[in-house]
C-alpha cells in the first residue's frame, strides 16, 4: 500500500540569519529534492516565508508613504524566474518573467472572491489596490516577523496530474526580482529609490509518495511546459516572429507594457495594459486588427481580427474576441470556472499612473493570445516553422512596447537513472 509523507525543505544557500534578497545579493533561493524512490505530487509543491518591506534603514513603512506593489499578485511579484532541472543539471522547465507570467496566469484563473480570501491569505493578494496597501505594505508587523505567505509554484511540470518521479532528484530554483521592479509609488512621482523587500524563512513544502512497487530504471513521463519570450515593438505595423523550437504548442499567451515602465520605481512594472503613445497625455494606441500566423500563413484563426477600435477609435471597451481567445490560451474557454477579467480591468486607459496603477478589481490585467489544441492535447509542430502575430497599432509616437510572450507545450522526459533526457 502506498504512503504519503510531508515534507519541510530549507534552501541549501540559506543565510545564517535567513534573511534572503535581490539588494543584498543573493537573488537566487535554491532547494533539492533528493534522488529517491518515491513520488511527488507537482500540485501539492508551496514556496513559504514572510516578506517583509522597507524604505529606510529597517523601519518598515512610515505612514503616509506611497510605497506600493502589484495587488493582483502579491507574494508572486517577488519572483523573477524559477527554475527545475534534475540534480545532474538538465533544466527540465525554465520559466524568465515569471511575475509577467502570474500577472496573466492568476487573474484569468481565479475570481475575486479567490483573491480576496484563500489567495489573500496565502498569496498575499487584494483585488483593491488602496486595502492591499493598508494590509499588506504598510502593516506594521512587516517590520518584524513579515507578513506569511505560501504560494504553489505554478508551472507546467507543477500544474500536471501525474506525479513526478523523483529517482533523478530535483533542484529547484526560485529567483527573486529587482526591488524596482516589485515596488513602486502610488503617485508615479514621488521617489522611493531606497525602497526593498526580503524573505525571511524562505522553504519548500510538498507532499511525497511512496508506491507500492519500486520505480523503474528506465521510464518516460510526459508532462506540460511553459517556455518565456520577450521583444519591443515600436511601430504602427507591429510584426512579431519567433522560432519557438517546439513540437507540441499547446496555446500562446502574452502581455504588453510601454518599456520605460520595467525597473521603474514610479510606475508598476508589473501591470499588463494594451499599448499607449508618449505623448502628454500618454494616449492610449488602439489595437485595430490582429492575427496569428504559423509559417507566415493564418492559423489557427484564418481570418483578421478587426477590433471595435478599427471602427470607433474612441472606444475604450476590450475587444471580446481578443479578450475570449486570451482566456481560451491559459486555460480551456468552456472549461474556466472563475475569472477576474471583466471589462473594468482590461479597457483601453492612458498611460499614466494615475489611470493604470487604480483600475478596480485588481488593476490591469489585458493580454493577447491564442490556444492552438484544446480538444486532443497533442498540440501543433512549431519545430522549423516560425510562430507570428502581426497587429494594426495606433502608435504615433516613439514609445516602445514590451511584448512578454508565454508559450504553453507538451514534453517528453526520458529517464535513465540519475540521467534525463528533455524531448521537446
Amino acid at each position: 500500500m502506498s504512503s504519503r509523507q510531508n515534507i519541510n525543505i530549507s534552501p541549501i544557500n540559506q543565510t545564517a540569519d535567513r534573511l534572503q534578497s535581490y539588494k543584498s545579493g543573493n537573488p537566487v533561493i535554491q532547494f533539492i529534492v533528493g534522488s529517491q524512490q518515491r513520488v511527488l505530487l507537482g500540485n501539492s509543491v508551496r514556496f513559504a516565508g514572510q516578506l517583509q518591506i522597507f524604505t529606510n534603514a529597517n523601519e518598515g513603512v512610515p505612514a503616509g508613504d506611497t510605497l506600493r506593489m502589484d495587488e493582483a499578485l502579491g507574494a508572486y511579484s517577488i519572483i523573477d524566474q524559477i527554475v527545475i532541472k534534475s540534480q545532474s543539471g538538465q533544466i527540465i522547465e525554465q520559466i524568465r518573467h515569471y511575475g509577467r507570467m502570474m500577472a496573466s496566469y492568476l487573474p484569468v484563473t481565479s475570481s475575486l472572491n479567490d483573491g480576496l480570501g484563500h489567495l489573500n491569505e496565502t498569496t498575499l493578494t487584494t483585488p483593491a489596490y488602496q486595502a492591499h496597501k493598508n494590509g499588506v505594505v504598510d502593516i506594521k508587523s512587516m517590520r518584524n516577523t513579515g507578513n506569511a505567505f505560501c504560494i504553489p509554484l505554478v508551472s507546467g511540470l507543477m500544474n500536471g496530474q501525474n506525479p513526478i518521479p523523483l529517482q533523478m532528484g530535483l533542484v529547484i530554483e526560485v529567483h527573486l526580482a529587482p526591488d524596482s521592479n516589485v515596488l513602486f509609488s502610488s503617485d508615479g512621482t514621488t521617489s522611493i529609490s531606497d525602497a526593498r523587500y526580503r524573505v525571511k524563512n524562505a522553504e519548500l513544502i510538498a507532499e511525497v509518495v511512496t508506491p507500492e512497487q519500486p520505480l523503474p530504471p528506465t521510464s518516460t513521463f510526459e508532462y506540460n511546459s511553459i517556455s518565456s519570450f520577450f521583444t519591443t515593438f515600436n511601430s504602427a505595423n507591429a510584426i512579431v516572429n519567433f522560432n519557438l523550437g517546439l513540437s507540441r504548442v499547446l496555446g500562446v499567451f502574452g502581455n504588453i507594457i510601454t518599456a520605460a515602465k520595467i525597473n521603474n520605481t514610479l510606475e508598476n512594472g508589473l501591470s499588463c495594459n494594451f499599448p499607449v503613445n508618449s505623448d502628454t497625455d500618454q494616449s492610449k494606441a488602439n489595437i485595430r486588427q490582429i492575427f496569428f500566423t504559423r509559417g507566415g500563413e493564418r492559423f489557427p484563426l484564418e481570418y483578421n481580427i478587426d477590433t471595435l477600435q478599427k471602427d470607433d477609435a474612441d472606444d475604450t471597451s476590450p475587444d471580446p474576441q481578443i479578450i475570449r481567445n486570451y482566456l481560451n490560451a491559459i486555460k480551456q474557454f468552456s472549461r474556466l470556472e472563475r475569472t477576474s477579467i471583466n471589462p473594468l480591468n482590461t479597457r483601453y486607459t492612458s498611460g499614466k499612473p494615475a489611470d493604470v496603477n487604480v483600475k478596480v478589481d485588481g488593476g490591469s490585467v489585458a493580454g493577447i493570445g491564442v490556444a492552438y489544441d484544446v480538444i486532443s492535447g497533442q498540440g501543433i509542430n512549431f519545430q522549423g516553422v516560425n510562430f507570428g502575430i502581426n497587429m494594426d497599432v495606433d502608435l504615433t509616437t516613439d514609445n516602445p512596447q514590451a511584448l512578454y510572450l508565454f508559450v504553453h507545450s507538451k514534453n517528453t522526459l526520458v529517464i535513465d537513472g540519475m540521467n534525463v533526457q528533455v524531448m521537446k
